[in-house]
């Protein structure tokens, strides 16, 4: 007879695993099927306390900030499991009961250094450490000074025997923080740069100068490229070399000159950001070339999806969105940007280069604009609030590939399709450009697994969306499953293929192989046993054109080129670390 707590104990998984797959959904969007269902970051399996960031890491892992508990956890994709890799609660000096205002974020953004996995295992962290002065009382009101933070971006060692974090640099420290705007994205160019290094971008909003609460009357310095407020920054991964202190951290070929002392060089590479919260590089030519490319809040109206350059100025805030005068005091019926009146924003942009947004949501006529953002509810106003970004560059889900996912605070998640090149948005691709996704839900952040077919999202811990219809009509409701993290699968029907075989056994040295070549039907790949999976394969035609992507964790496997026309083609190998392994020509016969 099985003893009471035995049976008891089997009940519980029973029940527990039950319960997990009550809770997943499916949804269909535009005939394409996925399972939504819920990561439980922690051990107790209740949601956190505003997940920020996430990264998926060389270890098959989610590795998450919580912004207000100030932890850093990484947790398995797919059996849920989750491990505190780091509590950070004690490198800030106030607490929810000492402020009167959190400030926005507060443990912010993260990254790994591209070669995390083979002698570089850095972690790179932003978040607020420091309270120059914030009121004890709530107050969003004009006759109170603003809250006044200090934040910073710090180098980790990750340490790979017991799992734990040791803090070695501190990249730059002393910037100005909020309790608005802080933005605090960090992103590392996936491929060295022209002087041969990786380098860190930062993302520092305007600190909400402006805002007609507490900051209305802070000076905003979007436009000052002397100021870190409004900018992207550009950081190195790794200090000069024989060089200490603040300026050993900044290029030397970065965009701007100095600042002044302390600072020798100046971090600035873009200027005129509002809020930018999503940052993310991508690549339409297989990894040869990266595009950097951002989204931000906008005001009342125009949010902007821009592709960040060296040196470029976006306009904010003498501009929102495009250069189209829907914000002019020109007709005198003054409309306003940090509340300042806009003189002429097509003006302004001719006379100052402003880089005009490859996207802006919600293009309404000046009036429709005046008319909305005189309302006090921002439900009422043309806005998503766009708090990441995610490139998709993969081929598993039809027709994503080359897309921009931009999770919403106000409506869901978006996909943008671009055009071949990366430059724009394909127009054609659906009537109003933006394709909608996970309406209800109020969003923070978003990651691709490598696989392609699994999408990771991080629900916001506050209250409201717009609601299923997404409809701009002031009303809110709560969004579901606040402090979780949605896995959101892509269901593909199985394909109605012939077998394809397994490369032949072969015997010899362990090295990777790609044969035959010239080759007619299948394509057999075989890699070293050590080397880390999972595989990625590429197959590219001579203008550069994708034409087969394949993830997989056998050393051995084989493409399938029947369908490919004859001609000469270029496979491209990485392994798990994203490292390129190989590059050759193929030739297609018949």
């Amino acid at each position: 007879m099985k003893k009471p707590s035995l049976i008891l104990s089997i009940f519980t998984i029973c029940l527990l695993i039950l319960i997990q797959e009550l809770h997943s959904q499916t949804f269909t969007y535009y005939n394409q099927v996925f399972k939504v269902d819920t990561l439980y970051p922690t051990a107790g399996g209740h949601g956190m306390n505003a997940a920020w960031e996430m990264v998926y890491g060389p270890d098959d892992s989610l590795w998450v900030t919580e912004a207000r508990n100030y932890k850093i956890w990484k947790i398995h994709p797919g059996n849920r499991g989750s491990r505190l890799v780091l509590d950070l609660g004690s490198a800030c000096d106030f607490s929810p009961s000492s402020v009167g205002m959190w400030p926005q974020g507060g443990l912010m953004g993260m990254a790994l250094h591209p070669e995390f996995a083979s002698g570089k295992p850095w972690v790179y962290i932003a978040y607020v450490y420091h309270v120059v002065y914030c009121p004890t009382d709530i107050c969003y009101c004009t006759n109170k000074p603003p809250c006044v933070y200090n934040s910073q971006v710090v180098r980790y060692r990750f340490n790979f025997s017991d799992g734990s974090l040791a803090p070695v640099d501190t990249v730059i420290s002393g910037l100005d923080g909020s309790n608005d705007h802080n933005s605090g994205r960090l992103r590392i160019s996936p491929i060295t740069e022209s002087d041969g290094r990786y380098h860190l971008y930062y993302t520092i909003g305007d600190m909400g100068a402006g805002n007609n609460n507490n900051n209305i009357n802070r000076t905003n310095y979007a436009q000052d490229t002397a100021v870190y407020e409004g900018k992207v920054l550009r950081l190195n991964t790794e200090p000069d070399a024989g060089q200490s202190g603040p300026s050993a951290w900044i290029p030397d070929d970065n965009p701007f000159p100095a600042g002044g002392p302390p600072l020798a060089k100046n971090a600035v590479y873009s200027f005129g950001h509002r809020n930018p919260q999503g940052l993310a590089f991508g690549s339409v030519d297989g990894g040869v070339s990266y595009l950097l490319y951002s989204n931000e809040h906008g005001d009342k109206s125009d949010d902007e999806v821009n592709i960040i350059r060296a040196r470029g100025n976006y306009g904010w805030p003498k501009v929102a969105g495009l250069c189209d005068d829907n914000y002019s005091s020109a007709l005198n019926d003054s409309m306003y940007l940090a509340s300042k009146a806009v003189v002429n924003e097509t003006g302004f942009c001719a006379i100052n280069q402003v880089r005009e947004p490859i996207f802006s949501f919600y293009n309404w006529t000046r009036s429709q604009t005046k008319a909305a953002s005189a309302q006090s509810n921002n439900y009422y106003w043309p806005t998503i609030a766009p708090s990441s970004l995610c490139f998709y560059g993969s081929t598993t889900i039809p027709g994503w590939q080359y897309s921009l996912l931009i999770p919403s605070l106000k409506n869901g998640l978006f996909r943008l399709k671009l055009k071949a090149d990366g430059l724009s948005v394909d127009s054609s691709a659906y009537p109003s450009d933006t394709i909608p996704y996970l309406h209800g839900y109020r969003l923070r952040n978003i990651i691709a697994a490598p696989s392609g077919d699994t999408l990771f999202l991080s629900v916001d811990s506050s209250c409201c969306t717009l609601g299923v219809a997404g409809v701009i009509n002031g009303s809110q409701v709560p969004s579901p499953d606040r402090g979780y993290i949605l896995r959101m699968i892509y269901l593909n029907s199985l394909p109605l293929q012939a077998y394809i075989p397994p490369p032949p056994a072969e015997q010899g040295p362990a090295q990777t192989r790609v044969y035959p070549n010239p080759v007619a039907d299948y394509l057999y790949i075989r890699t070293n046993p050590e080397v880390h999976k999972p595989v990625r394969a590429q197959l590219f035609d001579v203008s550069g054109n994708l034409r087969q992507e394949k993830l997989t964790r056998e050393d051995a496997f084989s493409l399938d080129v029947q369908n490919e026309r004859p001609g000469t083609y270029i496979l491209r190998l990485f392994n798990g670390y994203e490292g390129e392994m190989s590059t050759q020509k193929i030739v297609i016969l018949r």
